[in-house]
């Protein structure tokens, strides 16, 4: 495998702790879900990743497959956390939703699936974790 980029983080005290960039660009309090103070949860800092990776990976598939966005399109991913089927692990479970006002929707279908494909975060995660896609034509 090329390695194009790199990062490396270090957390310390897990969920009720902290976690910082290796680089020192960047640090973060974690928190435990429901805690009464400021933090995210590591769930929310693997959200807000994603959410970007795949508004990326997006914005690439579109100009392969030559597919207007226009101006008003974005990606909302949610991340849920809960037990595997057979109780012993916890698992992940995504919804990934693409707002393409304006597309028609057979459109939308197909570069959704070519996004999910192109994605770092999909391809590295989308046969351990349940992810559902779907893509929204009007904003409502």
């Amino acid at each position: 495998m090329n390695i194009y980029h790199k990062t490396a983080a270090t957390a310390r005290g897990g969920r009720s702790g902290s976690t910082s960039l290796d680089n020192g660009t960047f640090s973060i309090d974690t928190v435990l879900p429901g805690a009464k103070k400021e933090g995210l949860t590591p769930e929310e800092l693997f959200t807000l990743g994603y959410a970007a990776c795949f508004d990326n990976a997006m914005k690439e598939a579109a100009k392969f497959k030559e597919i207007e966005l226009g101006d008003d399109w974005h990606t909302q991913i949610a991340v849920g956390l809960g037990n595997s089927d057979d109780n012993k692990r916890l698992r992940f479970d995504v919804d990934i939703t693409a707002m393409l006002p304006g597309m028609d929707q057979e459109t939308a279908d197909r570069l959704m699936a070519t996004t999910h494909k192109l994605c770092p975060f999909s391809n590295s995660l989308s046969e351990t974790i349940s992810v559902r896609l779907k893509a929204k034509t009007t904003l409502d």
